[in-house]
């Protein structure tokens, strides 16, 4: 088989394309640059333990961290699975880009594949892995930093194409494709993209084998069975490190089932199993907001300020324009939205088409999906969402289902681009021209109604805002202030409607060009490459002009606002008063600090970083976390930030995978700790008020000012805030910009208990575990009956100690000393599966959980050394199957690709004959 330039021009071509494109949309990021990532930041935040500890150990990876929620596995935090060589292969083919460059790349290199595997025209593939790169969902999800989602996604497209590949034909070539990008998307680690890429696998797989199964070519059938299971088993074992942990954790995380029976007073309802409905469905689309496909703006877009949008006040009463463009350009019905979710009105009136006309099987599978997620993207209890969430395997495990609509950003492209590839081929499209027309037709008069009706798209004000409208009505003093409210609600309606028609006009336009072009192909001999091109053209600039209205390159207000230069995006957290107050009254080692301020000359994150003073102070930092062990309560958004997390250990942080004992027992107890602490805080206030000289006739109002400028240094907490102390809560910030309390009541690591109350089941355990009547847990131990055979013949010894002789995230030692056998309590959080516990280097002893949360071991009398290693079983096992399992897919790809070349080498004589 030869080669010749011409065969291989279109593939140079498209390489060419889609490193340039992407690079020009991300061009700052080769000037100075990095984008604004609220999620990279999160993430630099409950990653730095991890980081600090590798950079200080020689790259040794731990496998779990104490940065959040008091400790919890690394698993879906930071953990490199090298063992895995498809890892380097995600790497090596995204040609050492930028990231979001090199992301973008291989999401439209990957639809390209996808094209060619549909046998579409090289030329038309291009223009559809424009479009699937370009659409909002990966613009939008790389501005916010979920980078893993967005490379999940770009392998979603190509592993389809294998698939389609196996079943027409091409089975061993099919299988090797559908190996190798089924094994990178699960690599990619975003398993909710992995779980809906099974959707469009699935019904594409049932409609192919129904076809073969109907054209009685079971050979064929059976031979792309064969090699998909083969390849799909690769792929699952090459990622086994990453599976088998993942799976391990997901049972004991908020998406595993409870033991609880019961709920807390304040909290949500507890989910049996997964997730509850309202944290699934409370990111999905309201009514009617799935017209956003078809126009962006249709509920507003972006969440943001009316006024930020230029043309959006133009027509508003200027009585009330000042106070409309405080108001959000977001009327729909998600909690919030960055912008919608567009896969290009251009392509959308190619994939109606296509679903019409094109005799194609992927017809029927992709008609089927498209109602299906339609329904699912809904944020209202309907007969889909019901049925899904709680009968379908696994699919209460993920929030946000709205990302099902990533579907539509394969199948519109596909679609669409087969329905251009048939026109311009001329065939494969069934009924007479007069039906084209027709349906035509139909698209350009459903545009023109959406445009002139903007009523049937649904209200213009969102459920919070006609609240607070009525509300305001209602306490209305007199009827010129009633007025006034019904005129700005009047204007605000007023500006969406008008934000509402501008798109809708924007997007007939568009439909009006795209059917234009679909004429064109039917009624004239124009020149077909003249033609592509322009559709080329209207594709990209359709796509890209709303990409950029979330994410853009425009600085001509002096600067960037979706950048900020290397040396901002080194410093994620600055380092405020409170935890200076901290630094300063801990000792962190010289020696490590040194160690790791050198290191980070080199490591990613702090190499652009200037200010001394910050890179010095962020060694400290990590140096004392990495040699000491006590804990940090921030009150200040405690289970939704990483800030803490990044200097200390915290009981707080952000993940959507969080220890489900952890969140119920938070959930159970906060609010009550909350406010103990905030009683301790004014009572240690008090305590020092009335130390102070003050005038005898000072007035009340005077005695509250000075009250409330005073400060304190030091806290007692107990009753309902003695959880805090049992998890060695040594010190709390309640003000960023004042000195942390510290709490002198904090357990520290470990301590022997003299009482043990056995309880019955998990509801009692946890009500025990935070009452008023738990008094003291460094006295007391809450204890399932389960272990009720351990803690027999127990004594006290008043004499007993136990105190913390090394820290390392996987590995903690003590020294303990008694005259009995004595319960010993860790402030550590029980996770069986994988923390070992060890006596003088034995082998692992019995361990049990307390009060809830903690880990507890039963020590004998005398001199002992307690270590406990956090040696997961799924690591070193997946880890070998990994190294199995990639290996042999790429050998197997490799020999795929030999085989098929060789055939091909064979076969051209034949045809030359």
């Amino acid at each position: 088989m030869k080669f010749s330039l011409k065969s291989i021009l279109p593939h140079l071509i498209a390489v060419v394309l889609f490193v340039v494109l992407p690079s020009v949309y991300f061009a700052p990021l080769y000037d100075g640059y990095a984008l604004k990532q609220s999620d990279i930041r999160q993430f630099q935040g409950m990653s730095k333990e991890i980081f600090d500890y590798k950079l200080a150990n020689d790259n040794k990876q731990p496998y779990w961290t104490n940065a959040m929620f008091s400790g919890m596995p690394a698993y879906q935090i930071s953990v490199e699975h090298n063992a895995n060589w498809l890892t380097k292969v995600d790497q090596f083919i995204k040609l050492g880009l930028p990231r979001p460059v090199g992301i973008l790349f291989i999401s439209m290199l990957g639809f390209y594949i996808l094209g060619l595997c549909l046998r579409i025209n090289p030329w038309l593939s291009m223009i559809g892995a424009l479009c699937y790169g370009f659409s909002t969902i990966n613009i939008l999800y790389l501005g916010a930093g979920h980078m893993s989602k967005v490379n999940s996604i770009a392998y979603m497209a190509p592993a389809l194409g294998g698939l389609i590949l196996a079943f027409r034909g091409r089975w061993l070539l099919g299988s090797a494709v559908f190996a190798l990008f089924l094994g990178l998307n699960i690599t990619a680690n975003h398993l909710q993209m992995t779980y809906y890429l099974a959707f469009i696998l699935g019904a594409v797989a049932i409609a192919e084998t129904l076809r073969l199964g109907l054209a009685k070519e079971i050979k064929t059938l059976l031979f792309s069975i064969a090699g998909l299971a083969v390849a799909s088993a690769l792929a699952l074992l090459s990622n086994a490190s990453l599976l088998s942990t993942t799976l391990e954790y997901s049972k004991a995380t908020t998406r595993g089932s409870s033991e609880l029976t019961i709920k807390p007073k304040m909290g949500s309802t507890q989910a049996k199993e997964g997730l509850n409905e309202d944290y699934i469905l409370e990111y999905n689309y309201g009514k009617r907001e799935l017209l956003s496909i078809y126009a962006p703006n249709a509920k507003g877009g972006k969440g943001d300020l009316i006024g930020n949008d230029p043309d959006a006040l133009a027509n508003t009463d200027p009585t009330y324009a000042e106070q409309v463009g405080q108001m959000n350009h977001y009327w729909g019905g998600q909690r919030m939205s960055g912008g919608a979710f567009y896969f290009g009105v251009v392509m959308l009136v190619f994939f109606i088409l296509g679903l019409i006309f094109v005799k194609d099987v992927l017809r029927w599978p992709f008609i089927v999906l498209s109602i299906l997620v339609l329904y699912l993207a809904s944020n209202q209890m309907n007969a889909f969402n019901d049925f899904f969430i709680h009968q379908f395997p696994m699919y209460n495990k993920f929030r946000d289902s709205k990302m099902l609509l990533v579907l539509f950003q394969i199948m519109i492209p596909a679609m669409g681009l087969l329905f251009v590839d048939k026109l311009l081929k001329n065939e494969g499209l069934w009924g007479q021209k007069k039906y084209w027309y027709g349906a035509m037709g139909a698209i350009a008069l459903t545009g023109v109604v959406l445009l002139m009706t903007p009523s049937i798209s649904g209200t213009f004000l969102s459920p919070d805002e006609i609240k607070q409208f009525n509300e305001a009505s209602n306490q209305a003093k007199d009827a010129s202030q009633t007025a006034y409210y019904q005129g700005l609600r009047q204007a605000l309606v007023d500006t969406r409607i008008d934000i509402y028609k501008a798109d809708m006009q924007r997007s007939l336009f568009l439909v009006l060009l795209g059917l234009g072009i679909v004429v064109l192909f039917i009624r004239t001999q124009i020149n077909r490459i003249i033609l592509l091109a322009i559709t080329g053209v209207l594709v990209l600039g359709d796509q890209m002009s709303v990409a950029k209205r979330y994410l853009n390159n425009d600085d001509s207000t002096g600067s960037y606002a979706s950048y900020q230069t290397l040396d901002e995006a080194s410093v994620p957290y600055a380092v405020s008063p409170a935890d200076m107050s901290i630094l300063n009254r801990e000792n962190p080692n010289a020696t490590l600090a040194q160690k790791l301020r050198t290191a980070y000359a080199d490591f990613d994150y702090y190499k652009n970083l200037t200010d001394e003073n910050t890179l010095s102070a962020y060694a400290a930092f990590g140096a004392l976390n990495l040699s000491s062990n006590y804990r940090v309560l921030n009150t200040n958004g405690t289970m939704a930030e990483t800030n803490t997390s990044f200097f200390h250990k915290s009981l707080g942080g952000y993940h959507g995978a969080k220890l489900k004992r952890y969140q119920e027992f938070v959930d159970f107890h906060f609010p009550a700790a909350a406010q103990a602490l905030s009683a301790a805080v004014n009572q240690a206030k008090n305590e020092k008020f009335r130390t102070l000289a003050l005038p005898a006739d000072i007035s009340q109002e005077q005695a509250q000012q000075i009250f409330d400028t005073l400060s304190v240094s030091e806290i007692a907490l107990s009753g309902e805030a003695e959880y805090l102390n049992m998890l060695n809560t040594k010190y709390i910030i309640t003000k960023p910009d004042q000195p942390a309390l510290r709490n002198t009541n904090a357990n520290g690591p470990a301590w022997f208990v003299s009482d043990v109350k056995l309880v019955k089941n998990a509801n009692e355990e946890i009500l025990a575990s935070g009452s008023k009547a738990f008094q003291n847990s460094k006295t007391r131990a809450i204890v399932s009956s389960e272990y009720a055979n351990m803690v027999v013949g127990l004594k006290a010894d008043s004499t007993s100690s136990i105190e913390l002789t090394k820290y390392d995230p996987s590995e903690l030692a003590y020294r303990s000393n008694s005259k009995t056998k004595q319960l010993a309590v860790f402030s550590e959080i029980y996770y069986p599966a994988g923390w070992n516990c060890y006596i003088d280097g034995k082998k692992p002893v019995e361990t049990l959980r307390a009060n809830y949360l903690l880990r507890a071991v039963v020590v004998p009398a005398g001199t002992h050394q307690v270590t406990w290693k956090f040696e997961p079983v799924s690591v070193q096992v997946g880890t070998t199957l990994s190294m199995l399992g990639s290996g042999l897919l790429l050998l197997g790809f490799a020999l795929a690709l030999w085989l098929t070349y060789k055939r091909a080498n064979n076969q051209a004589p034949e045809l030359q004959k």
